[in-house]
């Protein structure tokens, strides 16, 4: 399964938290408004059923029974949003019939009611639940909501209680003479609410998209840009271009890094134009920690002819440049036939040939040294001279804990070391060993053998001319 970018994983934590957060805070919005519009409602019915209350009261201790009949036939006929209802403790619906009026006459032993010939219509029963937690004991005043006919209501049940100034005419034996209902339509009420929720829903939602869009942008500017910059200049850097800087210019961690990775790679940079010229073979060497062991090389050693002469005629700008094309002609030369540059020795180049091929791969490489150093006019009489030898060196890290080489040393060094040193301009002298290890000597035009003292050697030394195809004349040592 592939992963998601640091810019999706941006955008997903972004849009995760944002929408987490903004999600919280619409739910507690839309809780806290309909818990404040449900607690308003319950006051309102609250203090309407008191006043209710009261009023059934008032009427009842001056006996005007037929007036508090008239109070509740008014009051239902009024279009307030509203509704109001009576019942006894039994369920039944009050003044629907004249049950209330007998047992008042009957308690008081006199007729003090007529009984109504014309009696108002039903009401409808109860809901029995909170009827009964209403009228039971200990009576309690019930809020709940109710349904009816695709309306909505905040209902009240509050109990009429039978207080010990009603007992005259109600009796003593029960606590609650009644229930009073009342009932507010808050159909259009919770229209508004869910309208208000579903704008306050799209305006958290388009909120959440607007901040994740700014701070994504913002994330990305800061760090997401500076990141993906970093990442570019270290994939140029692995594939060998050293020229790409990270721009950033703020002070914080990913400034910091930034800066860190610019003054990496200029440090890589520097180390790459140390090894330009060091083959992959030596490289791989260095980097496998190998130690030091004894191999079969062939060594080339070149020197630039005439240079005391010509630093005398020309300023040390003009010697320190021709010196170093020199040394770089050479080195690419060297380098293309796959020798190593194991050191550059003043005007003075030291390489090392690995492999079966080496001592040809050697000689190839001086016949371009000297043909280039023939043809370049600006050379002005610069020449080169060149020895190669062939032999068992040992090869590792030589030198101390604070300044070590990756080099040759051995027999056949000093020997490539001292024939570079007889050869004339425009030589190239070859031992007897190198000559020996050449597979295909037709390749190349010799002449000699000839007999050569070498320093540190007692006997004279068997070398070899290498010279161009084309060469015919006669040469000495």
């Amino acid at each position: 399964m592939k992963s998601l970018s640091l810019t999706g994983k941006i955008n997903l934590i972004t849009a995760g938290s944002l929408a987490l957060g903004l999600g919280i805070a619409a739910f507690v919005f839309a809780t806290s408004l309909v818990s404040t519009r449900q607690d308003m409602s319950n006051q309102a019915l609250a203090r309407q059923s008191e006043l209710l209350y009261a009023s059934i009261e008032n009427f009842m201790l001056i006996g005007e029974a037929p007036v508090a009949l008239k109070f509740f036939t008014d009051l239902r006929q009024i279009e307030g949003g509203y509704q109001v209802g009576l019942y006894r403790r039994n369920g039944m619906g009050a003044f629907v019939d004249n049950e209330t009026i007998e047992t008042v006459n009957t308690k008081l032993g006199r007729q003090r009611f007529e009984k109504k010939l014309s009696l108002p219509p039903m009401v409808s029963e109860p809901e029995r639940p909170y009827f009964e937690s209403s009228a039971g004991m200990p009576p309690e005043t019930v809020f709940f909501r109710w349904e009816e006919a695709g309306r909505s209501y905040d209902r009240i049940y509050r109990p009429l209680l039978n207080l010990p100034k009603c007992t005259s005419c109600h009796g003593s034996d029960h606590t609650v003479r009644g229930v009073i209902d009342l009932r507010s339509d808050i159909t259009p009420f919770l229209s508004a609410q869910r309208a208000a929720v579903g704008l306050s829903v799209g305006g958290f939602t388009l909120m959440m998209l607007a901040l994740a869009l700014i701070i994504t942008r913002f994330i990305h500017i800061v760090v997401v840009n500076p990141v993906r910059a970093i990442g570019r200049v270290c994939s140029a850097v692995s594939a060998g271009d050293f020229s790409g800087r990270v721009e950033a210019k703020s002070g914080d961690e990913v400034g910091v890094l930034a800066g860190t990775v610019n003054t990496m790679v200029q440090g890589l940079y520097e180390r790459f134009e140390l090894t330009k010229y060091v083959s992959a073979g030596t490289l791989s060497s260095l980097a496998a920690g190998q130690e030091p062991r004894r191999v079969q090389r062939s060594l080339l050693f070149s020197d630039v002819r005439g240079f005391t002469s010509y630093t005398e005629r020309h300023g040390a700008d003009a010697v320190v440049g021709i010196l170093n094309k020199l040394l770089e002609d050479q080195a690419r030369i060297i380098q293309a036939h796959g020798g190593d540059i194991d050191k550059f020795v003043g005007d003075e180049v030291v390489s090392v040939f690995a492999g079966e091929d080496a001592a040809e791969r050697a000689c190839l490489a001086a016949l371009d040294i000297m043909d280039m150093a023939k043809r370049a006019a600006e050379y002005d009489g610069l020449a080169v001279g060149v020895g190669i030898a062939t032999g068992m060196v040992i090869q590792g890290m030589v030198g101390s804990s604070l300044r070590a080489d990756f080099t040759v040393i051995g027999d056949p060094v000093n020997i490539a070391a001292r024939l570079c040193s007889v050869a004339k301009a425009g030589q190239t002298v070859i031992c007897d060993c190198s000559y020996d290890a050449l597979p295909n000597k037709k390749r190349f035009a010799f002449k000699g053998p000839f007999k050569a003292t070498l320093k540190g050697k007692a006997e004279a030394q068997r070398v070899y001319l290498l010279v161009p195809r084309d060469v015919r004349m006669g040469v000495s040592l």
